[in-house]
């Protein structure tokens, strides 16, 4: 349950705390104080859509916190799955906030969550039914989906639905083998050629810079040969070479160097270039002796590049992204040669798969039968409550596996069966039963979509069931109909209502009034809980508005005491019957 719901610069509301009742909460108030802002909230802090407009003008933040208390190890189970964490107990405190930019941050117990982790962690808790819920009632999907989740088949469409997805992919797979079997072998044709083109050239990593560096050297032949010979002579043949200059030198110094350190060290200087002179004439001479100009080598580095080109212009910019590419290829191949189910292959699978789909959609069309023939008769029994003593409700079932229901081909199936879904009413005495959606009153839908909710809250599992204005197109008379059937949604459920009635505000456990004032030429909404009294004036303010009298108060006084008298005698009639199915 909701145990408190804290809200502050929401819109009007500048600060509240509600502490929440666990079975039946009201809030009531004018038509235009903020009734709606409560509803906000509780959309906000269970991951609705939301935008920086929420935020009190003049604040830079809007917070709102919810403190649930979760007992069903279900429910706790699908919000550890959903969060990811498995230390959260049976208290959950969820924290959302938005600031004037627009950025959002949820939080739960603590821990960073998703805003779309937040909303499926909220669908798990509450179920919010809005005002104008009855247009998507008019809807045939809508209808299927409210037959099945009265009908516990809900999780049975959901594994209709996988099995028609693999239907659906497993025949792309087979269009696609027939249409692009002749695709298949080019391009493993042209992966072959590929490999073995790259193969023949025998790429290796660095191969580009050795062969430029080569061909630099072969292009510059005559002069590096010439170059090295003029040096070589310079240094160790002419008449007057380095070499033995540099011999004559060190022989001299040698005789003085002894005399003084200095010269000793001018001297070892002298002898060291002179032993580095010589190395160098050596090994001039011996580069020299060995360098070779090989035309044809040169040709043949001007080929291997060229090739190289060419393959870098088919299949990347380096070598290595040509080996890359390679060995992606040859990959590829290899799948596509082993590759060996064919269409044929591929057909036969989706028999199979489409005899299973037919299975499971007759299983599903059986059961959304037995659904609609349990459902109708209570349907018209909670239409007779409601102010309809001769509405008849009919779930019109159109499928394949019954009589006259056309073809069962899985290529006629959806995701969600092969049945088309259509609530049929006649609301008066001798009329024939039409769509609910070419019904004009909205009165009379707003009454089938009571009674529906009223039969779908017996079977939903969240633990919160949230009435937005469910007395809209709905007149007074039956505001003490719709309380009694809110308190008895409220045994098995906490339920929060906003309404204008004040039949149904009589029912409520806890009371909240909504009211607006104005401060500093501001507008603000508050909410405040009411106690016995208040509450007594608020229900006489609803059902006269501010020109309420004694009379009023009466009247108010004894709806409340009736309202009171008729919950205690069905929870009564209720033990009775729990007793005497015991003994």
């Amino acid at each position: 349950m909701l145990q408190e719901l804290y809200i502050t610069n929401f819109v009007l509301i500048d600060k509240v705390t509600i502490k929440l009742c666990e079975r039946l909460n009201v809030f009531s108030g004018a038509t235009g104080v903020g009734k709606s802002l409560v509803i906000g909230a509780l959309n906000f802090i269970l991951g609705g859509r939301a935008t920086s407009d929420i935020v009190q003008s003049g604040k830079d933040e809007a917070t709102v916190i919810a403190k649930f208390h979760a007992k069903d190890e279900s429910i706790l189970k699908q919000i550890k799955r959903v969060s990811g964490n498995n230390t959260i107990e049976e208290e959950l405190l969820i924290q959302r906030s938005i600031d004037t930019s627009g950025r959002s941050r949820c939080r739960l117990n603590g821990i960073p969550l998703t805003v779309s982790m937040l909303k499926e962690i909220g669908e798990i808790l509450v179920s919010i039914h809005g005002q104008h819920e009855h247009e998507t009632l008019l809807h045939g999907i809508n209808q299927l989906y409210i037959l099945d989740d009265l009908g516990g088949i809900s999780s049975l469409r959901e594994d209709f639905s996988e099995v028609h997805q693999q239907v659906i992919e497993k025949t792309k797979m087979r269009d696609v083998l027939r249409n692009n079997q002749q695709e298949r072998r080019q391009r493993m044709d042209l992966y072959a050629f590929q490999i073995e083109e790259i193969d023949k050239a025998q790429l290796r990593e660095g191969e580009i810079e050795e062969l430029e560096k080569e061909k630099n050297i072969l292009n510059n032949a005559e002069k590096i040969y010439t170059t090295i010979t003029s040096c070589y002579l310079h240094l160790y043949e002419s008449p007057d070479a380095v070499v033995s200059r540099l011999k004559s030198v060190v022989k001299e110094l040698q005789s003085i160097a002894k005399l003084d350190e200095t010269l000793l060290k001018i001297f070892d200087v002298c002898n060291q270039l002179l032993y580095q002179t010589e190395d160098a004439a050596f090994s001039l001479g011996k580069f020299r002796d060995s360098f070779n100009y090989d035309p044809q080598r040169l040709e043949y580095i001007e080929e291997r590049l060229n090739t190289i080109r060419k393959l870098k212009m088919k299949y990347g910019n380096t070598i290595e992204e040509i080996l890359s590419y390679h060995d992606e290829i040859q990959v590829k191949l290899k799948q596509l040669s082993e590759e060996k189910t064919t269409a044929e292959q591929v057909d036969e699978e989706l028999k199979v798969l489409s005899d299973f789909l037919r299975q499971k959609g007759c299983e599903l069309t059986r059961k959304r039968v037995a659904t609609a023939n349990k459902l109708a008769p209570l349907i018209d029994k909670e239409l007779h409550e409601l102010g309809m003593p001769h509405g008849k409700f009919l779930v019109q079932i159109t499928s394949p596996f019954l009589p006259d229901g056309g073809n069962s081909q899985a290529s006629n199936a959806h995701s969600y069966g092969f049945d088309q879904i259509e609530f049929l009413i006649s609301p008066n005495p001798g009329g024939d039963l039409k769509p609910l959606r070419k019904i004009a009153s909205g009165g009379e839908i707003s009454r089938v979509m009571l009674a529906l909710k009223h039969q779908l809250a017996k079977v939903d599992k969240t633990s919160v069931l949230v009435f937005d204005e469910i007395d809209a197109n709905i007149g007074g008379r039956m505001g003490e109909v719709i309380g009694e059937k809110l308190s008895s949604i409220a045994k098995s459920h906490q339920v929060i209502c906003i309404t204008h009635l004040p039949q149904i505000a009589c029912y409520a456990d806890e009371q909240w009034k909504v009211n607006k004032f104005v401060k500093d030429n501001k507008t603000y909404s508050v909410i405040e809980n009411l106690s016995s009294d208040a509450r007594l004036e608020e229900i006489a303010d609803m059902i006269r508005g501010s020109e309420k009298t004694d009379i009023t108060r009466k009247q108010a006084q004894e709806m409340l005491r009736d309202a009171k008298k008729k919950i205690k005698s069905k929870n009564v009639m209720k033990n009775n019957l729990t007793t005497s199915e015991h003994e």
